[in-house]
């Protein structure tokens, strides 16, 4: 009798742990890939920002292509502005028993949203600040 109450709680416990591995590891995956697509878009080799907005869409899509276990309907966003370039994911998370969660909670959202930017390289810039910088040091 007792096999019967604890063996079910077991199994899902068991099956929820295993999911939350896989949903650890799939953000983990998609911040760092996030992240790594916006640094690749603002490499100081990029003169427009249609240069830079294709290398960081490119990178995007292909960091994350094959690596994710428990989300589906994945869609990225690449935005590219005078000093940053920012990549956004957005997917569900695919959820074991959440029909089944979804009939006892009523306001139950299974997105996951994550944005990166990271700021473009302005090397002119740069050596203007760091001339500045010598020019206050040396007298």
């Amino acid at each position: 009798m007792e096999a019967a109450l604890i063996l079910p709680m077991a199994m899902l416990f068991t099956v929820m742990m295993i999911f939350l591995a896989f949903y650890s590891y799939d953000r983990c995956v998609m911040e760092h890939s996030a992240y790594e697509a916006a640094l690749r878009g603002t490499d100081s080799h990029f003169r427009t920002a249609a240069e830079a907005e294709a290398a960081a869409r490119t990178a995007a899509a292909s960091l994350v292509e094959g690596k994710l276990f428990a989300m589906h309907d994945f869609q990225y966003d690449v935005a590219v502005d005078a000093g940053s370039v920012t990549v956004t994911y957005h997917c569900e998370v695919n959820m074991p028993f959440v029909t089944w969660l979804g009939e006892y909670v009523s306001a139950i959202d299974m997105t996951l949203d994550i944005s990166r930017s990271a700021k473009r390289l302005r090397p002119a810039r740069m050596i203007r600040d760091c001339r500045v910088i010598n020019g206050l040091i040396a007298p």
